[in-house]
This record gives structure tokens, C-alpha cells and sequence, in this order.
């Protein structure tokens, strides 16, 4: 099989199902409604919302570097994806949700159809290479998802 596969499949477990570590990212958001999505709570910065516009924005950051643009550097990496969220309703984070899928999708698939040499060219901006990012980007939900779950209980609770 190729590597490339393999990291597409990373990358598709760590959003859509059957994820090694547990549930993926579209099986804790399942039926989460747009108010727990976007509360604020003094256990975390950031709310649910964020965190799944985090990992979106950082799917289109690597399908914009699989296409030749540097990824974001510094301040603008840290900040990449943490807006503040100004429409809380329900329909506002449906097509949040619907775009995550979407970026997830896309960069599954791209990444799918990468020779394996591809793999080992370097990201542009980066001093690693494009599997290095790939991977990155799966573990980089993975974690996110942790979170998720932890504010998931939380707003339950509350």
C-alpha cells in the first residue's frame, strides 16, 4: 500500500470514524447544538465552535500548501482559525460543521492521490516535508478532538 493511503486514512479516522484512539471528530460533534458549540467556559479558551474552525482552517492551510503556498508562519500560525464567532445559531454551525467535512474530505482525498515521493518534498515555508505535515494535521485533530470531548461534558454539565 501506499504511504500516501496510509496518511489519508490517518487523516479520514481522525475526522470521520473508526479513529485507533477513539471517537473522530463528526462523532462527538453529532448532535451537539449550536449553543454548547459556541459556550464559553472558564475550563478552556476557546469553545467548541473555535476548535472545529481551528481544524478546518488548518485543512485548508495544508491543501493550500499541497498546492504550493507557504503555510502561515508565526503569529499568523498561532492565530490561524481562532476567530470569534459573532452568529450562534444553529444554522451558523451546521455549515461550520459541513465545513469541516468538507476540508477534511478535500485533503483526504488530495492527499489519496500523492505519489509517495511527493511525501518527502518539502513544505513550502517549513523546514519538514509534506508527510510530516500530513501527519501533523491528523494528530493536530486528534488532540483537538480530546478537548472537544472534554468541553462536550462540561456544557452537559452545565
Amino acid at each position: 500500500m501506499r504511504q500516501s493511503i496510509r496518511i489519508a486514512g490517518q487523516l479520514r479516522r481522525s475526522i470521520f470514524h473508526e479513529g485507533w484512539h477513539g471517537p473522530a471528530v463528526l462523532e462527538v460533534l453529532h448532535g451537539l447544538d449550536s449553543a454548547k458549540a459556541g459556550a464559553k467556559t472558564p475550563v478552556a479558551n476557546h469553545s467548541i465552535w473555535q476548535l472545529v474552525q481551528h481544524m478546518r482552517c488548518w485543512h485548508e492551510a495544508g491543501l493550500d500548501a499541497l498546492s504550493g503556498k507557504p503555510l502561515p508562519q508565526n503569529e499568523q500560525a498561532d492565530q490561524l482559525g481562532w476567530h470569534a464567532i459573532t452568529d450562534l445559531s444553529e444554522n451558523s454551525w451546521k455549515l461550520e460543521v459541513q465545513r469541516l467535512r468538507d476540508s477534511a474530505d478535500r485533503l483526504t482525498q488530495r492527499t489519496a492521490t500523492l505519489d509517495d515521493k511527493r511525501l518527502a518534498e518539502q513544505v513550502p515555508g517549513r523546514a519538514y516535508d509534506i508527510a510530516h505535515m500530513l501527519l501533523g494535521i491528523a494528530s493536530h485533530n486528534t488532540y483537538h478532538c480530546g478537548q472537544i470531548v472534554l468541553l462536550h461534558r462540561y456544557v452537559h454539565l452545565y
